[in-house]
């Protein structure tokens, strides 16, 4: 793309949020007339008025920062020259307080004289919030930018470096509103440099592989990938996460620091508090790097981060508000990519797996030692970093085709759309640092070999699923076989009812069927043979489809018990047991065991896992 067209783009870019205004043509004034109005000699106001809501004033001060003032703030001489940075010149130029002043001349002779004494606060305090009135109400649809990259109008991508914001070509000052986003002033921060060239992606790529042991082939393209996701910030549509992982002396932390430092403009977070997180990472659309993930004991913050990541990979990320000391609500907002590292990961479900990439790290060979090596690395990582960074923004389009070409050739290997979302951006990221060109099909065929190890087709992601984990846990609970020390798991105690023969088992001796049967009743579970039709009293037997199948008290405690202390505690793991394909919820009630007939869940054996074949 040349600079013209992104030029063009911004410049097309709707400058204001249009509000259509109703009620009484003087605004609902009632005095009527206009408030002051700037003289049009003089310069324009430094202060940008961005709306109001609810009796506050949202402004960009002289120096760009957001400021909200409430109506009598805005009538306070103090907080105005806060808004103006204590400089009431323009104040004193446009809305000026006179006063005779007596003053003696070069004779000697007592004259009177007007001169400006200071600025009148009830004029500037009425034009400023009709300003504010003028540009509407101020809501969500105003976004507040803090440093970072961010999407442009046009998708492209616009760094916000604190002081300053590279908008395309151009270099704005921080305060410059682009539509409806508002890239408001913060402390300087750093900036890209010239691009590089394709061999310092692959002096870091090289570095990576030979100094860490990577139990799954291509670890360190998937680094590097991530590396190149991360510098995006906001701006990429799927942002992936990564998770280093690794016992002691295997070189996690070593490896963060390294891509840390690569890292000129970032977040760096080794406190896994829920509230130290948000505070951390709210509003930075830049790489978040998290040491010691989940290594403490408490993995409330663990947890609390992976939920946070679930809506930070795609999209515009986590939107949220939360509740201050004051009562006043607070927004956060959580978007970009995060790598962390940890002995071990936290308990992931199927819908963290799928944004997070695991790197398992091993230790480095015996009597090999890489400390020195590792510390050149993130020092030659730190003096390149901005031009890697640089590199990865100018080979934007580039990064467009290949998450293209890559997602189209994993999903012809038989990739899952999430999965497809993941890996093809962690190859396009390896791809744009380390090529010039954008990949061909037979390129696109070497970075998905590359990674191969990584790739979870249909069957990995149905076994990690929620309804999946919930039925494994359910089936390998031991339960007390009557009033013996026996303990038995519920999967044992359905095998023994779903068994052709009408014998005893070797292996489970001295379990009788109708044992079983009271066992599992008591838990709230009627297993329903194949061949059980109508029972001696002439009864049907209660099915909801040809085969075997189970039946599921909904209310049994013993049953919900279970389940205590897992992802499924409480109703969870009914609500998991509903979504398997084969569940079936009627409305007539089915009696299990001693238990009154209620309205219970029916799921098929089959689908449970149990294979039952021709001899049952």
């Amino acid at each position: 793309m040349q600079s013209s067209d992104i030029r063009d783009a911004v410049l097309r870019a709707d400058r204001a949020f249009q509000v259509i205004d109703g009620g009484r043509p003087d605004g609902g004034r009632r005095g009527g007339g206009e408030p002051p109005a700037a003289p049009e000699k003089n310069e324009p106001c430094p202060v940008t008025a961005l709306g109001h809501l609810d009796g506050s004033y949202f402004f960009l001060d002289r120096v760009g920062q957001l400021r909200v003032l409430t109506a009598r703030q805005v009538g306070s001489r103090h907080d105005l020259l806060g808004l103006f940075a204590g400089n009431d010149g323009w104040l004193r130029a446009t809305f000026p307080k006179k006063a005779q002043c007596k003053t003696k001349d070069q004779d000697g002779q007592e004259t009177t004289e007007e001169k400006v004494v200071d600025f009148r606060i009830n004029s500037v305090a009425s034009y400023l919030q009709a300003e504010c009135a003028r540009a509407g109400l101020f809501g969500s649809h105003i976004m507040i930018r803090k440093p970072g990259v961010w999407p442009a109008e046009n998708g492209l991508p616009v760094v916000h470096c604190g002081d300053a914001v590279m908008i395309g070509d151009r270099l704005e000052q921080a305060g410059t509103r682009t539509g409806n986003q508002v890239w408001a002033a913060a402390p300087p921060s750093p900036r890209p440099a010239r691009p590089s060239g394709p061999e310092e992606g692959r002096y870091l790529l090289d570095g990576i592989r030979r100094l860490w042991n990577f139990r799954t082939p291509g670890g360190e393209i998937a680094v590097l990938g991530l590396l190149a996701c991360a510098y995006y910030g906001a701006s990429i549509p799927w942002r992936p996460a990564g998770f280093l992982i690794g016992g002691a002396g295997s070189g996690k932390s070593s490896l963060l620091r390294v891509l840390q430092a690569a890292s000129p403009l970032h977040v760096f977070v080794n406190d896994t508090s829920k509230a130290g997180l948000e505070q951390r990472l709210d509003g930075r659309a830049m790489p978040a790097f998290i040491d010691e993930a989940s290594d403490r004991e408490d993995q409330r913050g663990a947890r609390a981060l992976l939920d946070l990541v679930l809506s930070s990979t795609g999209g515009e990320g986590t939107k949220g508000v939360r509740g201050g000391k004051d009562g006043v609500a607070r927004s956060i907002e959580v978007v970009g990519s995060i790598i962390m590292a940890s002995i071990n990961p936290p308990d992931m479900q199927a819908q963290h797996l799928g944004r997070f990439t695991i790197i398992d790290l091993a230790k480095a060979e015996e009597g090999a030692d890489h400390s020195a090596e590792h510390r050149d690395l993130a020092t030659w990582a730190r003096e390149h970093g901005a031009a890697l960074w640089g590199r990865a923004l100018a080979g934007w389009e580039r990064y467009r085709v290949a998450l293209a070409t890559f997602r189209t050739a994993l999903l012809e290997s038989g990739c899952q759309p999430r999965e497809m979302d993941q890996l093809g951006a962690i190859l396009a990221g390896w791809w744009v640092m380390t090529e010039d060109s954008v990949p061909d099909e037979r390129g696109a065929q070497i970075g998905i070999g590359a990674l191969s190890e990584f790739v979870r087709d249909a069957e990995d992601v149905t076994t990690q699923d929620a309804p999946t984990r919930m039925i494994n846990h359910l089936m390998t609970q031991l339960v007390m076989v009557q009033r013996s020390t026996e303990r038995k798991s519920i999967a044992d105690l359905i095998e023994r009812l779903l068994e052709n023969d009408s014998g005893q088992r070797p292996d489970i001796d001295p379990l009788s069927r109708s044992v079983a049967d009271e066992v599992l009743g008591q838990y709230g579970i009627r297993v329903i043979r194949p061949n059980e039709i109508k029972a001696r009293n002439g009864v049907a037997y209660p099915r909801e489809a040809e085969g075997a199948g189970l039946w599921f008290s909904q209310g049994n405690a013993m049953l919900t018990r279970l389940f205590d202390d897992t992802p499924f505690a409480g109703q969870r793991w009914l609500y998991e047991l509903r979504r398997l394909e084969s569940a079936r919820s009627p409305k007539r009630k089915v009696k299990i065991g001693s238990m009154t007939p209620a309205r219970c869940v029916w799921v098929t054996a089959a689908e449970l896992g149990f294979g039952v074949g021709e001899d049952v």
